[in-house]
């Protein structure tokens, strides 16, 4: 409603840096998600509002409505590479539930595997968002998602909680999961 209302500041809204409730802050998140914007400016707009992220909640619905993304994929997946150096938890989680949102699939997984296997970090809401990611990867691309984490560096925490993920998942086969909690036992050991 706020989006369609000829009257309401749009722009000036979502640049208010300090949001006084998480839901402000997810308003923010939503419009730019709405926003006609062109290229240049959909940028300017994600990149102004990443650093607002500060839950979990906030990062995931943004990342679900900016649907623009599907526009500019090819941009977005080289802009998200900045946020695979950070240190900062959320900023890292951005990046990789952005790549879960849209970028599992034939053209990218070789490359999103790679970026996966590589992300280091001790922060728990970064790591359960690798271990997400990696689980739809395991969903889509089983085996090729198998080879890849079984011979990566990748933190072991990392690697059981994304095999969890997939156990707890639907899609997957019988097989599949049992096989997955063998790897988990042997992690273990």
């Amino acid at each position: 409603e706020l989006y369609n209302d000829k009257g309401f500041a749009v722009d000036e809204f979502i640049s208010i840096s300090s949001a006084p409730f998480m839901e402000f802050t997810m308003l923010q998140g939503f419009l730019i998600g709405l926003k006609k914007s062109g290229r240049e400016e959909f940028f300017r707009d994600v990149k102004n509002f990443v650093p607002k992220i500060n839950n979990w909640a906030v990062c995931d619905t943004f990342c679900a409505s900016v649907k623009l993304v599907k526009k500019y994929p090819a941009e977005t997946f080289e802009f998200t590479q900045k946020y695979f150096k950070s240190k900062k938890e959320y900023e890292i989680r951005f990046g990789v539930v952005i790549l879960l949102t849209y970028f599992i699939n034939d053209e990218y997984i070789d490359r999103v595997l790679d970026i996966l296997v590589s992300l280091s970090s001790n922060d728990y809401y970064a790591q359960m968002g690798i271990a997400w990611a990696l689980s739809i990867c395991y969903v889509n691309y089983f085996e090729k998602t198998h080879e890849v984490v079984s011979n990566s560096n990748l933190l072991k925490e990392i690697k059981v909680k994304s095999a969890r993920k997939v156990i707890e998942s639907l899609r997957p086969t019988k097989e599949e999961k049992d096989f997955l909690r063998k790897y988990i036992k042997s992690l273990q050991n």
